[in-house]
């Protein structure tokens, strides 16, 4: 893996979790942690590193949760009203 690539995974890792602490702040880690049928302390964790730590599965569930588009969650820059 080349310098450019890991700065772009790195970029795009960083970007999944300014978007999951965005949606954090519209929604409570209790509401979401009953949306995945976590503990909050689970997701507290998961949100360390959220690109390993939540599933396709998990990720899709925030979307459909909170009314926003999957692609945009995971690759995209959120922005919420």
């Amino acid at each position: 893996m080349t310098a450019s690539e890991a700065k772009a995974i790195a970029k795009a890792h960083q970007r999944l979790k300014d978007n999951l602490e965005l949606i954090q702040k519209n929604f409570t880690v209790a509401e979401l942690s009953v949306v995945l049928d976590i503990s909050m302390n689970t997701w507290t964790n998961r949100m360390k590193e959220p690109w390993k730590r939540f599933s396709y599965d998990d990720l899709y569930m925030i979307a459909q949760y909170c009314r926003v588009d999957f692609i945009s969650l995971v690759t995209g820059e959120l922005r919420i009203r």
